[in-house]
């Protein structure tokens, strides 16, 4: 069976973790604020406004949860790291997201988006330490490709692989605006959704 990520709808949104019903699997994506994360579903899902987008840091402040098929769910985290929001939310933002990514046993893996133009931040380490911390499965999506003048995709890959320390087969290079590389990506939730 092939699972058709253009048949994605919103399903719940949630700030409590603890509270979310079961789902037979399902795949997070999470980075810092304004990287992307709901431009990238919209684009997995070929849909313009299924997940909100903005260019104000920190417009995802729940956990949401779309679904392509029953019991099968794609989850967009709140960004971490820089949002116009008080110290108070941040912290609540961040206790949601641990707490949602450590007690979900369906989940199966976790994209940590990364400018691919900016490269990885400290964040971004900090949360693939934690990750590999939890034995947590997770693969890297650099968004924004199209950005990059000259771009060689190759060697894009490489120069991330090695920053974090990533199995070069475990990065995705896409452009949520250009839709470069989103193929092999809807390949990969694809087939993480069907296990």
């Amino acid at each position: 069976m092939a699972l058709n990520l253009g048949k994605t709808t919103f399903f719940i949104s949630s700030t409590e973790p603890k509270k979310l019903p079961q789902s037979i699997c399902e795949v997070a994506f999470v980075g810092r604020s304004n990287v992307g994360k709901s431009s990238i579903i919209n684009a997995l899902c070929k849909q313009k406004n299924l997940a909100r987008t903005s260019k104000t840091p920190g417009r995802t402040r729940a956990i949401n949860i779309f679904t392509p098929a029953n019991g099968r769910w794609i989850v967009d985290l709140p960004g971490y790291g820089f949002a116009r929001v008080s110290p108070e939310s941040k912290k609540l933002w961040q206790e949601m997201i641990e707490g949602y990514i450590s007690s979900r046993k369906t989940l199966k893996t976790v994209y940590i988006l990364i400018d691919s133009y900016v490269g990885p931040t400290e964040l971004d380490m900090q949360m693939i330490q934690w990750l590999n911390s939890l034995n947590i499965n997770f693969k890297i999506v650099a968004n924004k490709t199209d950005k990059i003048a000259n771009l060689n995709l190759k060697e894009l890959k490489c120069k991330i692989a090695d920053s974090l320390t990533v199995d070069i087969k475990n990065i995705f290079c896409v452009s949520a605006k250009s839709l470069a590389g989103i193929g092999n990506l809807i390949n990969d939730i694809g087939n993480m959704l069907l296990k």
